[in-house]
């Protein structure tokens, strides 16, 4: 319970998405990221199995791609949360609004030690080093290649339904 009795619900809160973009960002530093960039680069975090890395953070559910439509206001929320703690930056540039780790980011992480902070970690790296340097362009045409198949389990999922 969090403060007034309220549930805290950590799986996409603020703290635990903007948790996700700077692990992301520390490990592109000192690249500056846009937010499709990061809101592509999150969705592979978390799907990695999809994109030929290691196993998914989360569960492989009918209809990922979905997902990208509602993660946007995720990540801005997230990106506050980090920017206020001084641990992302932002500034606008002749590509739009950028985001990049703050100099003390690294060391924060660092501090992390539990295992879903060493897995996001390893994750972060693996999707960095895959398709951190692409555009975004070539990075959607990257996730597109392999969301395709998303609908079509979709639709499979629909038919069993229907066979029940």
């Amino acid at each position: 319970m969090g403060a007034g009795g309220k549930v805290v619900k950590p799986l996409n809160s603020p703290v635990e998405v903007g948790l996700r973009v700077l692990m992301v960002l520390t490990e592109a530093f000192p690249e500056h990221l846009d937010m499709d960039q990061l809101l592509l680069l999150d969705h592979s975090l978390l799907h990695s199995a999809d994109f030929g890395g290691p196993e998914s953070l989360h569960p492989p559910v009918p209809v990922r791609a979905g997902e990208l439509g509602v993660k946007r206001h995720l990540i801005e929320t997230g990106l506050e949360v980090m920017i206020r703690a001084h641990l992302i930056h932002g500034g606008v540039s002749e590509r739009g609004i950028e985001f990049w780790a703050s100099e003390a980011a690294d060391g924060f992480t660092k501090l992390l030690q539990t295992e879903y902070a060493l897995q996001l970690r390893v994750r972060a790296s693996w999707v960095v080093g895959n398709f951190g340097s692409l555009d975004e362009p070539t990075l959607r045409a990257a996730m597109s290649s392999v969301t395709k198949h998303w609908s079509q389990e979709f639709a499979q999922v629909i038919d069993q339904e229907r066979l029940r």
